[in-house]
Formats: C-alpha cells, structure tokens, sequence
C-alpha cells in the first residue's frame, strides 16, 4: 500500500470514527444509558490510533520522496535537510490542518480515560468527569473533531494524487527552512490552541447539565496545560522573529501574532477569575463566557492565517478552508454564548464584590487582560473592515497597539504585585503594611531608575519590577512564618515544606516573577534600541555603538537546498559596557530557488548579559565580493526576555507537577481516619 492510499484511507477512517463517537455520545445523553458513553470512549483511542496513521503516513511519503502525493510535490524537494522534511507536515494548509486534526484527536482520547462510567465521580484526590455531564463533553469535542477531518476528506485532502509525479518538488517554505524553531513553535501553538477545547467542552458540559461549579475544578489542570504551551509558542515564536527576519525585533503586532496572542490574553483572565470561583463560587458567568471567547479566539486565528484575508509571513495565503472556519466560529460562539444566556439567571452573582479585596483585584485583572484582547481584535479586525466595506486600504500598526498596551501593562503590573496580598474578604494591620512596603518598593525602585538616568517609562517599569519582588517576597515570607510557627520547624524546612505542598501557589509567583521581568527587558529593548547601517570594503573598519567592525571576507556557499552569500566581520570592543561582544561575525543573505532573487536574512548575532549585537547583511558586491551593506542593531536585555519566557514555562510546569499525597493515618484496627 503506497502512502498517499493508507493516509486517505486513515483519514476517512478517523472521519467515521469521529461520527461514531458523537451519535455515541449523543444517544449517551439523550437515553441516559452509560452503555453508549463507554462505547463512545472506546473508540475515542482508535479514532486516535487512526489519526497518527494518517499523520505517520505523510511524514512517510515526503521520507521516501513520493511526489505522486500533491501535497508532498508542491512543498518537498530531494534537496531539504532531514529535520526540514521531518518538519513539513506542518509547512501548508493541509498539513497543519491534520496536525490540528491529530492533536484534537489525542485530547479527545485524554478526556476520555477521564470519564467515569460507574461507581464514585472521584478517585483518590482526582476529580474525574462523571456521567452527567461526559456525554456533552466528549460530543463537543468529538464534533470539533468531525469538522477538522470532514474539512480535509472534502475540502483540504493531504494526500491527493498527482497524475504524472515530477522527478522533484518544488521544497518547503524557505521561511521554514531557516531556522530550526519552526520545528517547535507551531507544535506548541497548536498544543496550546486544540488544548483550549477541553475546558471549553467542559464548560458546555457544565451548562447544559445545570452543574456550574464543580467543572472549574476538573477544567484547571487543562486550562493551565493549554496557556502553558500557549506561552512557551509565543515566546518561541518572538525567538524565531528575533533571530531570522532580520529587522532585530521581536514582535510587530502582525495580524498573525496578534491573532495567537488573543486566546492567551483570554485564557489568562479566565485562569484568574476562577480562583474566585473555587474559593467563593462567584463569576461563574464570566467563566463561562471567558472560555467561550478563548477557544473562538483560536479558531479566529486559523481564520486568519488560512482565509488569505491578511497578509502575513505566518499566513498560508488564500485557501478554500475560510468560509468553512469562519462557519466554525461562529458555532462556537453560538453555543457557548447561546447556552450561557440561556442559564444566566441560575448562574448570576449573588454576591457584591468588594474592590479592595482579592476577589476584586482578580476581577480587575481579568477585566484588564479581555479590554487588552478586545482592543487586539479590534485593531486586527478593522482594517479588514473598511477595505471591505469602501475599498481603502487603512493600517493599524505597532505605534496604535503601543500606545493602548503600555498603560494596561502597567496596570496589570500593579494589581499582579497588589492581589496576592489583599485578603479575600476584610483588611487587617498587617495588610496595611505589606501596602506600604509595596508603595515603597514601587516609589524606590522607580526613583533608582530616574538617578541612573533612564527616562520615565523605563524607570517605572524598574520599580515595578522591583515592586513584584517585593510582593513575591511578602507572600513567601508570611506563608514560611506561618508553618514554621505551626510545625515547630525552622525557616529553611518551613520553606521547603510550602514550596512542596503550595506547588499552584508557588508556581504562580514564578510565573509572575518571569511576567514582570518579560515587562522589564521589553520597556529597556523598546526605549532603547539602536541602528546604524554602512557600506564597508573588505579590510575597512567601522566604528559605532562601542564597538569596531572590519569586514575580513565577502564570499558565497553551495549549502544544497540554496545558495548563501556571507560577510565575515571582525568585531572588537572599544567600550566594555557592552560585556563580550567581541568575535567574528559572518551574517547571511539566503537565496532559494522557489523565491528567485529575494534573499532571506540570516543575521549573526551575540547575546551578552546587557546589549545584544545583531548584525544583517543588507546587500553585497555580486561581481568581485569586494564590499558589502551592513546594518548593526544593538538591543539591550533581549537576552532577558528568553530568561522570562522560561520563568514563566517552568512556573507553570511547576504548578502542573504532581505534590505529594498525604498520608493518610490509620484509625485503631487498621481503617483509615
């Protein structure tokens, strides 16, 4: 059996499947009978099975070189790298769409060894999905299911045939070739975009079964999965930005970015008002209504990068998908705003919420990062708008969105620093003093920036900076306090005891430690980046930025899949603020045969503990390699904003990671207490 006839075949299997368990769990619901909820679980790991089938066998035909497969003609060459072939399934429309298809499908199986058919809805300390509301749950997602493989079987198929193979393909997109963590951030952004359909499941679960409470439980662990790998692929994401485009930034409020940043911006303010669901069961209309919006966020994305509407290095240009995912988001909404109008008055708040306590400032915060998502989406969306509705061209660029951000972070900052500390329900003394050590920390930290000479903007972002420890500091040492006077223990055992016990409290310090710092190197990168081009000839020096550049060779290389021209530069420090900047550069231009004369960047560049020097080839002597273009970027604390990035990664992991069970004492006669 060729590839491209067992990855067809997997592909209408998965499709079946996937209908099979949504009558399964649709008969589940309707008839009451827990017979057909364990069917529709037993197939949830086949239909699975036969998704990394269809998956197996396209990573199969661009192995082997089978251009009888269109997909593989169109986007492999002989020429690509190994890790390049391995990496293209994801290349294209309709391999990323079976990626998607594929990891729904796992998910989908991971819910499903969640239900609990018969016996106790709970297991030890674990809350399993009971049958109540498993039925609605699986259908939701086995219905995201069905659409993504109905919209490959027929509309998008992987694996259609070409009549007469050519001898060779036309290759990959060279922006996929460039750097290798195009092999990794589009693996995390989907984990993180098709891992919001669980919560979302489970929150349509919980409408339609009238159960409002128990399903934020269930859904944290998930949530917290989705967001986590949603904050590793932004943060990939601007790593890859940074280092391949060859404009020495990292993030431009493109629609694509800003369309992966808007599910995140949701799924956080959804992740902070269900602490005060859990703690006093109120929001739960905002809960619902937050995890509606994020996983529509999502597909609103995939929208955009495959309708064609937006021009975008991240978008896979006009395809026939659009109309279908424009359908899909709009069903979403429907039901999950439908259903939630439906319940809104079983589900209202009964009681007042008191700004100045903690369920306050999470509401605050939450409300801060959906006005920032409203205002992404807005930005993004109205562009599109007015060319559709008069047939202007308009932009909104990064100069609107930084304008709009810059104070809301700032807000943000102070309530993430200002939360934690505020008591749940009424103040006390020491409250009032962890406010004043705050406003001092704040109005110090600030202050030690204006002396050092920094402008406003930045000196602020140093004292909130500064603020945030502080905050961090305060919870940890009142906490160790406490269990050190409780247990009889010393301080450092105390510590480690709460580290190891309070894993989502502790975690969550982390990740705003890694939030606060992000905010820090990108008000220093932003203020105070800079840029200076030159065309030097080989053996001139250049001086500026304090550093000395000579240009020691101009040559070009045969690498396979495409020819690259280099520049070698020699770089010695004159000034030692910059820490180690010192070496030999050699910076890129990358020509491939599918973009004829367009090179691509491929700048060199050195991260040091303050400023990193980035340095792009802008254009070259053709004849004799005699001179080139050269553009130096310095940017400082860059090397920062991957250390936050990874903060925040391994807070959340933290969080994630399993404490350890209590023991339990045993009661006279060996039962359990």
């Amino acid at each position: 059996m060729t590839p491209g006839l067992l990855g067809g075949v997997a592909l209408l299997a998965t499709l079946v499947l996937s209908l099979v368990g949504l009558v399964l769990a649709g008969l589940s619901w309707w008839a009451q009978d827990r017979r057909y909820l364990e069917a529709a679980r037993r197939v949830a790991p086949v239909a699975f099975l036969s998704a990394l089938v269809s998956f197996g066998a396209l990573e199969w035909a661009l192995l082997t070189h089978d251009f009888s497969v269109r997909y593989v003609a169109l986007h492999h060459s002989v020429k690509d790298p190994l890790w390049v072939t391995l990496v293209t399934p994801w290349a294209a429309l309709e391999g990323s769409i079976l990626l998607w298809g594929t990891l729904q499908a796992m998910y989908t199986w991971l819910v499903s060894r969640r239900v609990q058919v018969q016996g106790s809805a709970t297991t030890g300390r674990t809350l399993l999905l009971d049958p109540w509301r498993a039925p609605v749950a699986l259908g939701v997602l086995f219905a995201t299911q069905v659409f993504f493989f109905a919209v490959m079987v027929f509309v998008a198929h992987p694996f259609d045939a070409v009549p007469n193979p050519p001898a060779d393909g036309r290759g990959t997109n060279p922006l996929l070739q460039n750097h290798w963590m195009m092999a990794v951030h589009p693996v995390l952004m989907y984990l993180g975009f098709v891992g919001l359909s669980v919560p979302f499941a489970y929150a349509v679960a919980a409408m339609v079964a009238r159960r409002y409470q128990s399903w934020i439980f269930e859904t944290r662990w998930w949530t917290l999965v989705a967001w986590g790998f949603l904050t590793a692929a932004i943060f990939a994401g601007k790593w890859w930005s940074y280092e391949i485009l060859g404009w020495g930034g990292y993030w431009a409020w493109d629609p694509v970015e800003n369309a992966s940043i808007i599910p995140w911006l949701l799924a956080t303010a959804f992740l902070h008002t269900t602490q005060v669901q859990e703690r006093r069961g109120m929001f739960k209309p905002w809960n619902f209504a937050y995890i509606t919006l994020a996983f529509a966020a999502t597909v609103f994305g995939t929208f955009l990068t495959r309708s064609g509407v937006v021009q975008s290095v991240h978008a896979f240009g006009d395809g026939p998908v659009g109309s279908l995912f424009l359908a899909f988001l709009l069903g979403v909404l429907a039901l999950g705003l439908g259903l939630l109008s439906k319940v809104s008055g079983e589900v209202r708040d009964a009681g007042e919420v008191r700004w100045r306590t903690r369920e306050g400032a999470l509401l605050a915060g939450s409300l801060l990062f959906g006005t920032m998502a409203f205002v992404v989406v807005i930005g993004t969306v109205w562009p599109l708008v007015v060319e559709a509705l008069s047939g202007a061209k308009v932009s909104i660029g990064a100069p609107f969105f930084n304008q709009v951000s810059a104070p809301l972070g700032v807000a943000a900052l102070l309530l993430m620093g200002v939360g934690p500390v505020l008591p749940w329900r009424n103040t006390g003394g020491e409250i009032r003093r962890n406010l004043v050590v705050l406003g001092v920390a704040l109005a110090a930290g600030t202050a030690a920036g204006l002396l050092l000479g920094l402008t406003l903007g930045v000196a602020l972002a140093v004292g909130l900076f500064v603020y945030n420890l502080a905050a961090v500091a305060l919870m940890v040492g009142q906490g160790v306090r406490e269990r050190s006077r409780a247990l009889g223990v010393s301080r450092g055992r105390a510590f480690l005891e709460l580290a190891s016990s309070s894993r989502r409290r502790f975690g969550s310090h982390v990740v705003h430690v890694g939030f606060a710092l992000a905010a820090l190197t990108i008000a220093f990168s932003q203020t105070y980046r800079f840029e200076e081009s030159k065309t030097l000839r080989l053996g001139e020096s250049w001086r500026t930025a304090g550093v000395e550049m000579t240009l020691r060779n101009v040559g070009v290389e045969d690498q396979g899949n495409r020819q690259s021209v280099y520049a070698r530069v020699e770089v010695r420090g004159v000034d030692r603020r910059g820490l180690w900047a010192d070496g030999t550069y050699t910076t890129r231009l990358n020509f491939y045969p599918q973009m004829g004369n367009q090179g691509l960047h491929a700048p060199d560049l050195k991260y040091t503990l303050y400023n990193d020097y980035y340095l792009i080839l802008q254009a070259f002597d053709t004849e004799r390699g005699q001179w080139a273009t050269l553009r130096l970027v310095v940017t400082p604390l860059v090397l920062w904003l991957w250390v936050a990035g990874a903060v925040m990664a391994l807070g959340t992991l933290y969080i994630l990671w399993p404490s350890p069970a209590p023991q339990r004492q045993q009661a006279p006669g060996g039962a359990p207490a």
